[in-house]
């Protein structure tokens, strides 16, 4: 039987319209959203031309050569405006997740945001510090249960998105991907299992 891996596309392109993902010249996610993260979809673990095109065109916006090892999970994810998209590819490796806890990730995908931390509301912990736009924080493990999140610029107390009430399920791992743009009030964030 053929190696396998597990790839995911995520639309994190403000100003981009619906896309069709291409994988060897074959549409494989189609019609996909602005924030919308894809569920996994098994490729051969082997070389793949990806293009990037708007919804039902055939003129590709990116396009490029991933390479897939064997029984491991990726995300491809297309940021920044649409003039200067590039596509950020994260290895999906949260290890073993114990029952009572959840392994936790921040990516940073909003094209106009600085570098970031992430912390747990009155005066909580800081889950990650200084996380740049197409970078990604380890994945943090944290007990179960709900939290309130911000994310403020890096050494800064001024919130940029407060993230209430965010439930984080024992035994899970999970994605949190800051999308939109800080300067016309649209920063949101996009959450994403990653369990494996």
């Amino acid at each position: 039987m053929a190696e396998t891996a597990s790839v995911r596309v995520g639309h994190c392109c403000p100003d981009a319209p619906n896309v069709d993902v291409h994988v060897d010249g074959e549409i494989a996610f189609e019609d996909v959203p602005f924030e919308t993260i894809s569920e996994y979809a098994e490729l051969p673990a082997e070389s793949h031309e990806i293009a990037v095109t708007p919804h039902g065109d055939d003129e590709a916006v990116l396009d490029l050569t991933v390479e897939l090892e064997a029984d491991r999970a990726y995300s491809a994810l297309a940021t920044g405006m649409l003039a200067e998209v590039e596509c950020t590819v994260l290895s999906d490796a949260p290890g073993d997740v114990e029952a009572d806890q959840t392994h936790v990730r921040f990516v940073h995908a909003s094209p106009d945001a600085p570098a970031v931390d992430v912390r747990v509301a009155n005066g909580g912990p800081t889950l990650c510090e200084n996380i740049e736009f197409r970078g990604a924080s380890e994945y943090v493990p944290v007990d179960a249960g709900s939290y309130d999140l911000e994310v403020v610029p890096h050494g800064s107390d001024d919130v940029a998105l407060s993230l209430p009430d965010t439930e984080l399920d024992g035994g899970a791992a999970v994605s949190a991907i800051a999308v939109g743009q800080a300067g016309d009030d649209s920063l949101g964030a996009v959450f994403a299992d990653d369990t494996q």
